[in-house]
């Protein structure tokens, strides 16, 4: 069929490619429904450019399970060496894009993703790598996908990055016109504007009529896709049949273990339902496909599938395809070993949404094997953890403990325990954790796995010296390490138990604490364990603030989200937010602590990672508006009394202080067992942990609103490297010299309720002209946006890519990407476009003159 109507999207794609050549990458987007021509138009616009650049075409398929990095892999053996190597191996995600990217820079070239609406997390995640760094690579990236996806896809997300990029250019492809379909018909057929009505001047239903101009107007697509192969010999239209049940290309490989000859492909692509794809054949349309496979005797569906399973074993193909024709055809075993396989692959890739919907998928097709069935249930629960679903990722562990238990499998029930441990500590259940841990103990005490007994002792570990009790931490990590020698040297238990020695030394002031954690999680990236890489890094940042060394926090905070973002752990990396929350808030820069600490509330539901959100939220709604109700604080107390913390249960007792001194109410939480408790019990980090409590008690006491007996005693002095604490210390000091130079300090953090008592107590001293605070900001704000979100929620409404919005605001492109989720999470929209809608309606932001550029845009 002529291309028509398609000038346009030609042009610019010709545009693009030549700046790729000249090594100015760009990403096209071509949108479009079902039929109206995104491949037809990329399969010209590729034939014409390929003298000038390599195409690569990838494609997403509808799998019931995608193939994690699906379209990578079809173009991997046209790249460097390396990159194929690490798909097959073990590498973790951002080895994998990096070697792609080195790859990429070689020469220019035409990368098609195809139905990037099917592709899966990990595809995603590399067009936005790949997109974020286009601008210097000699790369064209077209993306094609349907437009019409729910509001919850995950594309979304994606194209609401991309589309704000500068280089980036969005196509609609549009139906043709009446005009169009007459000149296809070329009168022949049916009346064009019928045939206009009838097909919405879709181009590929028009094709199928075109297929048949001397048969009546058929009444749906399928009928002119069925009427297309009545004339096929039987052999030929059970080949066709045979390759309608799988949705990716079929490759020689494949085709010659499917024994379907050159001739045959010959006579299926001039019946104009396939094209050759390379050195295989494809389907030109999904559309035919799914008419052709419908179209199949009943019963018969679940045999062409077993063929194709015999045929992609002889291939050697991927497991995730295999898994999804094996579950197809019924079969029940193999489904189950190529679902695991393809379930360990994804998680491996880093796609382990996709990884948990293979685990799944086995798990459907045990059968009564119990062994099995708990070792996939161990295997799914940690990737439901690493995808932030932390009560599923426990409720899978608990069935599966279950089952070891019923088998007798005394070593197996005792690691399911130390699971178990851990998960209900990140689930704010300490009590639950330390029952878990008992039971790991004495189970595995009595068990010839003295490995097993390992980790179990360092959970103990970890959970004595969160609790402050660190002669417990050190005997239990001695056990452990002696367990590691006997093992040659285990490095991973030896690793694993050093995280809780570590934070016992740390608590003792003990800074070498900090070098054994770093060394930890050297071990966790050596071995690709994820939860040994990301643990450690945790815990140093989090210590790092809590102890106040604001410099180490800055540098461990930043590696920490470095690593758990390489190793796709978004449980981790909402937890290490929450810590920079923490810090933000210390330092001053309160804007980014709202920030981070709402984007971590909005991520998951992970409840230790909320604890310091809520803190911060808490203080900043009293600092600021100083108001009686502070549910933020409410939900920090229900927390704090599951983890009974000390240093977590101190550091909300101290906000509890705070927000009772500025709005002049006592809590009656002061007044808890869990508070009191902490000034009658011995713990390391003692007075670390106390001296902010004891600063806001005495501060209490002064003001009459609360009276405690550890309201005295000496605290150390305030860092100099946070500002709220020293305008604090001024009020301490008391002249009304200090109160006067405290409120600058104040007025710069907005601390709005906070420099209202400093005001009033220097004019009930007797000043006559105390210094009025900030006048309110002129333009309307009805969105509630701080001043750092509006000034970037007004470049971007000019636009700009978040790295354009962090450059000119002299801020980091993470923190950008956070201000900008903020704003969307404010306005209650999904993409930037509509942002900027929004803040025009609202009068937030000055609506823009049009230019040819926004024009464009």
């Amino acid at each position: 069929m002529r291309l028509l109507e398609r000038e346009h999207p030609l042009d610019v794609l010709e545009k693009h490619v030549r700046g790729a050549i000249a090594g100015h990458g760009s990403v096209v987007l071509v949108a479009g429904e079902a039929g109206i021509g995104k491949t037809v138009l990329l399969r010209a616009f590729v034939d014409r450019v390929r003298d000038r650049a390599q195409p690569l075409w990838g494609m997403c398929d509808s799998l019931s399970t995608p193939r994690p990095l699906g379209p990578l892999r079809d173009v991997a053996h046209d790249l460097d060496p390396s990159v194929p190597e690490l798909l097959r191996g073990t590498a973790a995600p951002h080895e994998i894009f990096a070697a792609t990217l080195d790859a990429l820079r070689t020469r220019p070239r035409v990368l098609v993703v195809e139905d990037l609406h099917w592709g899966d997390e990990a595809t995603l995640d590399l067009v936005r790598f790949l997109a974020r760094r286009i601008a210097t690579l000699p790369l064209l990236l077209v993306l094609s996908y349907r437009d019409t996806l729910d509001l919850d896809h995950p594309l979304r997300a994606v194209l609401g990055d991309l589309v704000a990029s500068p280089e980036a250019r969005r196509l609609q492809l549009t139906p043709l016109s009446r005009a169009a379909v007459a000149a296809l018909l070329d009168g022949h057929g049916p009346d064009p504007a019928e045939v206009h009505r009838r097909t919405a001047g879709n181009p590929f239903f028009v094709s199928q009529i075109l297929a048949q101009p001397g048969s009546p107007l058929p009444e749906s697509v399928r009928d002119a896709v069925l009427a297309r192969i009545t004339g096929l010999d039987p052999s030929a239209r059970q080949c066709l049949e045979l390759l309608s049940c799988t949705p990716e290309p079929v490759g020689r490989e494949l085709l010659d273990a499917l024994d379907v000859s050159p001739s045959v492909v010959g006579a299926l692509a001039a019946v104009g339902l396939v094209d050759r794809h390379g050195r295989g054949v494809a389907f030109r349309h999904e559309i035919a496909r799914c008419a052709v496979l419908e179209a199949t005797a009943p019963g018969s569906e679940s045999a062409l599938h077993a063929a194709m399973i015999d045929a992609l074993e002889a291939a050697g193909g991927d497991a995730s395809v295999l898994a999804h024709h094996a579950a197809a055809a019924g079969d029940t075993s193999r489904a189950l070993r190529y679902a695991a396989d393809a379930a360990a692959e994804a998680s491996r890739s880093g796609a382990h949404r996709e990884a948990v919907a293979f685990f799944e998928t086995a798990l459907r097709h045990v059968g009564n094997d119990a062994a099995t069935r708990a070792g996939l249930l161990e295997a799914l629960s940690l990737d439901l953890y690493l995808t932030d679903r932390l009560h599923d990722a426990i409720a899978a562990r608990e069935q599966a403990l279950e089952l070891r238990r019923a088998l007798g499998e005394i070593v197996a029930v005792g690691a399911g325990h130390t699971a178990l441990a851990g998960f209900a500590w990140y689930a704010a259940d300490r009590a639950l954790a330390a029952q878990h841990v008992d039971a790991a103990v004495e189970i595995l005490s009595s068990a010839d796995d003295p490995r097993a007994l390992g980790f179990a002792l360092s959970r103990h570990a970890f959970l004595a010296a969160w609790a402050g009790d660190t002669a417990e931490a050190r005997r239990a990590g001695e056990r452990v390490t002696a367990i590691a020698g006997d093992l040659d040297g285990d490095a991973v238990l030896r690793g694993t138990a050093s995280i809780g020695v570590a934070v016992a030394r740390l608590l003792e002031g003990d800074l070498s604490g900090r070098a054994d954690l770093l060394d930890a999680t050297a071990v966790g990236l050596q071995f690709r364990l994820d939860d040994l890489a990301t643990t450690p890094m945790s815990n140093l940042c989090h210590y790092d603030v809590e102890h106040g060394r604001l410099g180490d926090a800055e540098e461990s905070v930043a590696q920490a989200l470095r690593i758990s973002e390489e190793r796709d752990t978004p449980i981790c990396t909402a937890y290490q937010l929450g810590v920079r929350a923490r810090l933000r808030l210390l330092q001053g820069r309160w804007t980014e602590a709202d920030d981070d600490a709402r984007a971590v509330l909005r991520s998951g539901d992970l409840p230790m990672s909320q604890l310091w959100p809520h803190l911060v939220l808490g203080v900043l709604v009293a600092r600021q508006d100083g108001l009686p109700a502070n549910p933020h604080l409410d939900e920090l107390w229900r927390l704090v009394a599951k983890f009974d913390n000390p240093g977590m249960v101190a550091a909300a007792a101290a906000a509890f202080a705070e927000n009772a001194w500025i709005t002049r109410r006592p809590d009656p939480r002061l007044d808890d067992r869990l508070v009191t408790g902490l000034f009658a019990r011995t713990y390391a980090g003692r007075d670390a942990a106390l001296g902010p409590l004891v600063r806001w008690s005495r501060r209490l006491a002064d003001a009459g609103i609360h009276r405690a007996a550890w309201a005295s005693g000496a605290t150390a002095p305030v860092a100099d490297d946070q500002p709220y604490e020293r305008a604090m210390a001024l009020w301490d000091a008391g002249s009304t010299d200090d109160l006067l130079a405290a409120l600058p300090l104040l007025d710069d953090l907005d601390a709005r309720a906070v420099s209202a008592l400093f005001r009033a107590r220097l004019r009930e001293a007797g000043v006559s002209s105390v210094p009025r605070g900030r006048l309110p900001a002129t333009r309307a704000n009805p969105a509630g946006l701080t001043a750092r979100q509006l000034d970037v929620l007004a470049l971007l409404t000019e636009g700009l890519s978040n790295s354009d919005i962090a450059a000119r605001l002299v801020i980091s492109p993470k923190t950008a990407d956070h201000h900008v989720s903020a704003i969307l999470a404010k306005l209650d929209v999904r993409t930037r476009g509509e942002a900027a809608a929004v803040a025009r309606r609202l009068g937030v932001v000055d609506a823009p003159v049009d230019t040819p550029e926004t024009a464009r845009a």
